[in-house]
């Protein structure tokens, strides 16, 4: 496993478009096993090297700041802070690279109406996001 991440660093970038996409799937369904069994450690270590290795893996980001969310539940108040500000900017990375990601788009607006203001929560940017979601929604239905 470590083997495979280590490989996906040293890619050449000519190769990194499509072998990327394969590395980054396989990578998303390691971590998704791992956070399924509540290893959200394992999940964030898979996740962070893969976002390293891959910025613009949107699917990346946006499962990093699920499992950087998870273990913020699970952790010392102080760990908690950290990792939801972590969680919060995983999930604006992971929209911001790809904006027509609906679970993304519904994971950032969960945050922002959850989260204390002090996280970054805020009711303002969530009910833009929400209005976005659903024009993004009737443009997929329509």
């Amino acid at each position: 496993m470590r083997f495979m991440l280590l490989m996906m660093l040293i890619l050449p970038a000519a190769h990194a478009s499509a072998d990327s996409d394969v590395a980054s799937d396989s990578v998303i369904d390691q971590a998704a096993a791992h956070y399924a069994a509540a290893n959200y450690d394992l999940a964030i270590e898979l996740l962070e090297t893969a976002v390293q290795a891959d910025p613009g893996c949107a699917a990346c980001a946006h499962q990093l700041g699920r499992a950087y969310g998870r273990l913020a539940e699970n952790v010392n108040w102080i760990a908690a802070v950290r990792l939801a500000k972590k969680s919060r900017l995983a999930f604006e990375n992971a929209v911001e690279l790809d904006p027509h990601n609906a679970q993304a788009l519904e994971d950032l607006i969960r945050f922002y109406r959850d989260a204390p203001g002090f996280l970054g929560g805020d009711e303002e940017k969530a009910n833009n996001l929400d209005s976005r979601l659903r024009r993004l929604r009737a443009s997929q239905t329509g």
